[in-house]
C-alpha cells in the first residue's frame, strides 16, 4: 500500500457517482480514474484516493479496480472495512455479533411486514451489517422511520441510527458509523486527521466531516454538509469533485491545476 503523508477520502454517491439510477458521465468519470491511477503510484497532482461510502462490499470493489484504490475502503456507512489485494472483508469497529443478530431480525421485519405495505420501497441487497432501503418517493421515509422505531423498541433491540440521503433511508447499527472506521483507517494510512480530506454530500458523511482536516462538497450536497462544509464547488458529483481535486487546499500548483481542468 501507498505510503502518504496526505490522502483523499470521498464518498461516491452524489459525489463519484450521481445519486440516481443513471448512467455515469464517463469522460469525467475516466479523468478521475485517471488521476486516481497516477495518485496511486505516487505520480501526478494529487493525493491518493480511497472511498468511505454506505454502498456494499462488492459495489466497492469494483470501484477500487476502476481507481486504483491500493488502501482499504469503508462500506456500509463504516461497518465493513475491505481491502482489494488480499480480498479481505472485515467488521467496522462496533460491529458485535450480537448487534449482527438483532440487525437480521429487523431485516426480517421490514422485509415480510413492513415492505409488503409500501410497495414504492424496496431494499439494497447485498449488505451484512446496515439496512438501506431505495424509493423514489422519499416522502414515506418518516413513516418508515416511525414504523422501525417501534419495532426495535418492543422488541428490545437493536439500537439503530435511522439517516436518510437523496432516495434512501439508511439503518445503521449504533455506534457505527463512517467517523468510528475512519479513525481505524487514518492509524492504518499512518497519517494524522490533519492530513486528510474527506469529500460528501449527504447528513451521513457528517461524521466523516468531523474526522478530517479538511472537508469539500459537491454542489448537489445537502444545506446540512454545505453549512459545514471548508468549500462547497459550484459543480455537481463528479465535475465537483474534479474541481475539489483540483484546488490549493490538495495541494495543487497552478500548471496542475490546469492539467485537471483542461484534460
Amino acid at each position: 500500500m501507498l505510503r502518504s503523508n496526505r490522502w483523499i477520502i470521498a464518498d461516491v454517491d452524489g459525489c463519484l457517482a450521481p445519486e440516481e439510477s443513471i448512467a455515469w458521465n464517463v469522460e469525467l468519470f475516466g479523468r478521475l480514474a485517471r488521476l486516481s491511477h497516477e495518485a496511486s503510484k505516487g505520480r501526478g497532482p494529487i493525493p491518493p484516493i480511497t472511498l468511505c461510502s454506505g454502498r456494499p462490499q462488492p459495489y466497492l470493489e469494483v470501484l477500487m479496480k476502476l481507481l486504483d484504490v491500493r488502501a482499504p475502503v469503508i462500506c456500509e456507512n463504516g461497518a465493513v472495512f475491505y481491502t482489494l489485494h488480499n480480498n479481505t472483508s472485515a467488521w467496522g469497529p462496533g460491529v458485535t455479533e450480537e448487534k449482527i443478530l438483532g440487525l437480521r431480525a429487523l431485516r426480517a421485519f421490514i422485509e415480510t411486514r413492513l415492505l409488503p405495505e409500501y410497495p414504492q420501497a424496496v431494499i439494497q441487497f447485498g449488505k451484512e451489517a446496515q439496512i438501506s432501503i431505495f424509493s423514489e418517493q422519499p416522502g414515506i421515509f418518516p413513516e418508515l422511520k416511525v414504523r422501525i422505531e417501534a419495532f426495535c423498541a418492543e422488541n428490545g433491540g437493536p439500537r439503530v441510527l435511522l439517516t436518510v440521503s437523496h432516495y434512501y433511508l439508511n439503518v445503521s447499527l449504533d455506534g457505527v458509523d463512517k467517523g468510528s472506521a475512519l479513525r481505524v483507517l487514518l492509524e492504518k494510512l499512518g497519517i494524522e486527521r490533519d492530513g486528510a480530506i474527506g469529500i460528501g454530500d449527504t447528513e451521513g458523511d457528517l461524521p466523516l466531516r468531523q474526522n478530517v482536516g479538511l472537508f469539500a462538497c459537491p454542489a448537489n450536497a445537502v444545506p446540512a454538509i454545505r453549512e459545514v462544509s471548508d468549500y462547497v464547488s459550484p459543480y455537481p458529483t463528479v465535475e465537483g469533485v474534479l474541481d475539489i481535486l483540483a484546488q490549493p487546499f490538495c495541494g495543487i500548483a497552478n500548471d496542475e491545476r490546469r492539467m485537471i481542468n483542461d484534460e
